[in-house]
């Protein structure tokens, strides 16, 4: 397979069409943010079998535990990821735990990168399984006497407003998502930024996005290198165990691609994955953080 066309496979001719603009220096970096609970442990691929009540997942210091509400799901797939993003890019950049959603759905499809239309359905239906949630995070060897844990709701309330056929329907109200407060602090607290191109050239690729959130949050204040077996690797990113051959040559190719646009000095080699301290994910001087403000469904601070 040529090179273009891997390129292809992996992001689409969005990507290759990115890192031509970025060689030339014609394409205008955009910040996002992911909070560290998902680029540590990421979400699920696809779909669950049985609609199970919760999705776990472990490494090697906590445990995570996503509880799905009764009418819903436990979020997964690309769409699940890119809400996620937005939200945190919101949390951090506009210092609230208000997510504006638009006057339509249309108007959010557009705010995360997709065209209206195709998207709408899946997009909408990742949203409410994520915003329904419950996240819990405990130490996977606690403290002996100790209980030590985060368990929160994602969001408070929520009002979304779905498209109309007639204009003239149109609210001027726009719909709205209201985090819960210590969901809310811990993201604007624990969040690494992201490079929204690379995000929005993957948004169909859940392993490659995955990936570049991983090696963001890992390369963030990075100051020696490290080296650990890829299973590992192939672990964290919740991929099977039994294709890891198939698997380390995804990752290699994807790793390939992101390093043409963001130069980060990564590499497998014997068996295991190498991080060596590299440029930050995102270039631009990061604003400081503002103090977060709290607002309650019935709209006081």
């Amino acid at each position: 397979m040529s090179p273009k066309n891997q390129l292809a496979r992996i992001g689409g001719e969005g990507f290759i069409d990115l890192i031509v603009q970025k060689r030339f220096e014609e394409v205008k970096e955009k910040i996002g943010f992911s909070s560290n609970i998902f680029m540590v442990f990421g979400l699920p691929t696809h779909k669950l079998n049985g609609n199970p009540a919760y999705w776990t997942k472990e490494t090697s210091l906590c445990k995570l535990t996503i509880t799905r509400d009764e009418k819903n799901e436990v979020p997964y797939g690309c769409y699940a990821r890119i809400n996620q993003i937005f939200i945190d890019t919101e949390v951090r950049t506009k210092n609230t735990n208000i997510i504006e959603v638009g006057r339509t759905f249309n108007e959010y499809v557009k705010k995360v990168g997709y065209e209206a239309g195709y998207a709408n359905k899946a997009l909408l239906k990742q949203l409410i399984n994520y915003v329904t949630s419950v996240i819990k995070v405990e130490p996977k060897d606690p403290v002996p006497g100790r209980i030590i844990g985060i368990h929160s709701l994602v969001a408070r309330a929520w009002d979304i407003h779905f498209d109309v056929r007639n204009p003239d329907q149109l609210t001027f109200a726009k719909g709205q998502i209201i985090l819960d407060e210590g969901y809310a602090r811990y993201i604007h607290k624990h969040s690494v930024p992201l490079d929204m191109n690379v995000v929005r050239c993957f948004k169909r690729n859940p392993l490659a996005l995955d990936f570049y959130r991983f090696l963001a949050y890992r390369n963030n204040g990075l100051n020696e290198t490290i080296a650990f077996p890829d299973q590992l690797l192939f672990e964290q990113l919740g991929t099977d165990q039994q294709a890891d051959k198939v698997t380390r040559n995804r990752l290699k190719a994807i790793l390939k691609a992101i390093q043409m646009y963001w130069p980060v000095r990564a590499k497998f080699e014997d068996g295991s994955f190498e991080l060596q301290p590299s440029p930050p994910a995102v270039q631009h001087k990061i604003p400081s953080k503002k103090p977060i403000v709290i607002v309650d469904k019935s709209g006081g601070k």
